[in-house]
């Protein structure tokens, strides 16, 4: 990635967090041979996202090489959405990844998860 990339990405991010109490964090990572859900799931504790107060933090993890990508979320972020959002949530970013449109995919599903964490966890003022 390049630093325009980056820029973008953490704009992203700002964008997704701002009027929520949610987070969303981003890893990518270099391996040819990863299982993104496996890998997403151990970045996760590993970061100390699940330490998270409210429990709605969301993890998206892209690996280029491995042509994989995986999106988990915490707890309470979980129960309120259900299965099916995140099953939509993979089907529409797929083609972006797909594309090689890495930058991108993060981009669009950053946006999503923010506009779900607003919905359901908006930042008490």
């Amino acid at each position: 990635m390049i630093a325009a990339d980056d820029e973008r990405i953490r704009e992203a991010i700002a964008k997704a967090e701002a009027g929520t109490s949610g987070k969303v964090a981003i890893r990518i990572v270099p391996e040819k041979d990863a299982d993104a859900l496996a890998r997403a799931k151990a970045e996760f504790m590993k970061a100390g996202l699940g330490r998270h107060e409210a429990r709605n933090v969301a993890l998206i993890l892209v690996a280029p090489k491995a042509r994989s990508f995986a999106i988990v979320g915490d707890r309470a972020l979980h129960e309120r959405v259900g299965d099916a959002f995140w099953q939509n949530l993979v089907a529409e970013a797929q083609p972006y990844f797909a594309r090689g449109q890495i930058t991108d995919g993060i981009i669009f599903t950053a946006g999503r998860l923010g506009e779900t964490l607003r919905s359901h966890f908006p930042r008490a003022e």
